[in-house]
């Protein structure tokens, strides 16, 4: 069954012969019925029964029509969805995100999107960032919001902002008035090596910002003297704010995050360290408009 099969055969039916159906079709007549034979032969089964000029539906006729019928229906309905789907009025977007970004990102930015796009449903995939590029290839996510690797990335991305990166000092440590005024940061500067004997809180060496950590002390020269791991960064925030030791924070963070016994925040001496917060999707993809209003949208709130 074809879907010019149904057109036609609806046509000579609804015309009551094959010379108005051909009219409304816009083809000859001769065409229509070399078209009706030949269909009939392709299907095994007479369609219709000629009477006189008139056609008549066969019983398998009347079946095959309601089928059609059916059939041209089911297509209006899709072509519709098609139609709203390219539109961007319905659809999903499935966003990988790691914890503490999802905290405060999504508060901020998905009512803003649900405006725009009320039948796009979002669904937050929260987790480290270490397994989101698999996810990514896998068609287990559309897009990620994360930092920037270390490794080659297989994948298209956006920067969406250069984060500086910020060491977290509890705000009784003795040190704390050592900072010097930084022209190149908004954060005040201080010496690395003042806190020698000071415990670090640090995310383990397959995270991002563990890793970001590990490179500001090689360009430092500086060994920590006590390392706690944690992969949650407010796990890290709390310990600091209550003295336990130092961690390290980008400005994104602690714009958004709330303290209590706030730490004091410094930048590092020399050049400010930055790491590049993107949002990253499958290579060769191109981006709906839905997403593009998204990407806009976290490019405003951070």
């Amino acid at each position: 069954m074809e879907m010019k099969d149904i057109e036609y055969v609806k046509a000579i039916n609804d015309c009551g012969s094959l010379t108005r159906a051909a009219e409304s079709l816009y083809i000859s007549q001769p065409s229509l019925s070399m078209y009706i034979k030949n269909m009939q032969a392709r299907l095994g089964f007479p369609v219709f029964n000629q009477i006189g000029k008139k056609y008549e539906l066969t019983f398998l006729g009347e079946r095959f029509l309601a089928a059609g019928i059916e059939i041209l229906r089911m297509r209006e309905n899709f072509y519709d969805e098609a139609a709203h789907i390219l539109d961007n009025k319905i659809g999903r977007l499935r966003v990988s995100i790691p914890f503490m970004r999802g905290s405060y990102l999504a508060p901020d930015i998905l009512p803003k999107f649900n405006e725009i796009y009320p039948n796009i449903e979002v669904e937050l995939i929260e987790e480290s960032s270490k397994v989101v590029e698999e996810k990514i290839n896998n068609g287990e996510a559309d897009i990620a919001i994360m930092n920037m690797p270390h490794h080659a990335l297989n994948l298209d991305f956006e920067i969406i902002k250069s984060e500086e990166i910020l060491l977290a000092v509890p705000s009784g440590h003795p040190c704390i008035n050592q900072g010097k005024p930084n022209p190149k940061s908004s954060y005040p500067s201080i010496d690395l090596h003042l806190f020698k004997k000071d415990r670090f809180i640090l995310h383990f060496p397959d995270q991002r910002t563990g890793q970001i950590a590990e490179a500001i002390f090689a360009e430092h020269h500086f060994v920590p003297n006590k390392v706690t791991h944690t992969r949650n960064i407010e796990t890290a925030v709390n310990l600091t704010m209550t003295g336990y030791g130092i961690s390290f924070l980008n400005e994104t963070h602690i714009r958004h995050l709330k303290f209590g016994n706030a730490p004091r925040f410094f930048s590092f001496e020399g050049k400010p360290h930055y790491a590049d917060m993107i949002v990253a999707y499958r290579k060769g993809r191109k981006l709906p408009p839905y997403i593009r209003t998204l990407i806009d949208l976290c490019r405003e709130v951070v």
